[in-house]
């Protein structure tokens, strides 16, 4: 649960830390997908206050991980196939444009950093957590999108990875989709340093997608499919 916020003071920095622990419990699965979100309970989780609480539930809401219902109240957002598929969709179109603007600017400092991240988020996958191999997927996108000179592209992608969070790809993923998800980071260095961009293209493209999506593998359509 961690230790209760200070209680002096209401203040935007405050709402916002208790905003960030939030997403992180929903990010984890602690606040799991569909839970109903009742205020009081969350005063006695984080010690704050109701109208802190209140704001944070707001925040997140805007952030599209948190829905209020009149009368009801607040619960997690939950994602249907179909809705992740659709945010799966414009990540993929989103990741494969920025993949363009990196390909020729990614040095070889940063693609040793980002086999470093591949490396790490295989050793989570197969021996640790949830949040030791999420960190370090973020850690491997990030390294790659960093010389991207359309910031607001990156901003864009990396809201929506923040909007569908791990607990529900985790129930879309299972062991073999991860493990391939590794070995698809590896291939994505080799292709940069390559310099390969249709197959880059094609890859962030599967990366990102849904299993089952148009241009996923398996799909009808895909390559090596009819």
């Amino acid at each position: 649960m961690g230790a209760p916020l200070a209680r002096p003071g209401l203040g935007a920095a405050r709402v916002q830390a208790l905003a960030h622990r939030m997403e992180r419990d929903i990010a984890l699965g602690d606040l799991g997908p569909g839970a109903w979100l009742k205020q009081i309970d969350l005063e006695k989780r984080y010690g704050a206050p109701r109208m802190v609480v209140r704001q944070a539930l707001d925040r997140m809401v805007a952030k599209g991980l948190v829905k209020h219902l009149a009368r009801r109240g607040y619960c997690v957002e939950d994602f249907d196939a179909a809705r992740l598929a659709e945010v799966m969709e414009v990540r993929a179109v989103l990741e494969v444009a920025a993949a363009e603007l990196v390909i020729t600017r990614l040095d070889a400092t940063a693609l040793e950093a980002m086999e470093r991240e591949a490396e790490r988020f295989r050793a989570g996958v197969l021996d640790g957590t949830v949040e030791q191999h999420e960190a370090a997927n973020l850690a491997f996108h990030r390294i790659m999108l960093a010389p991207c000179p359309n910031r607001a592209l990156v901003e864009l992608i990396f809201e929506l990875r923040a909007r569908v969070p791990p607990a529900v790809t985790r129930r879309r993923n299972g062991m073999a989709l991860l493990r391939r998800v590794a070995d698809q980071h590896f291939e994505i260095v080799r292709l940069i340093r390559a310099r390969d961009l249709a197959a880059l293209r094609q890859l962030m493209r599967e990366h990102n997608l849904s299993p089952g999506a148009p241009g996923a593998p398996g799909a009808p359509g895909a390559p090596g499919r009819p």
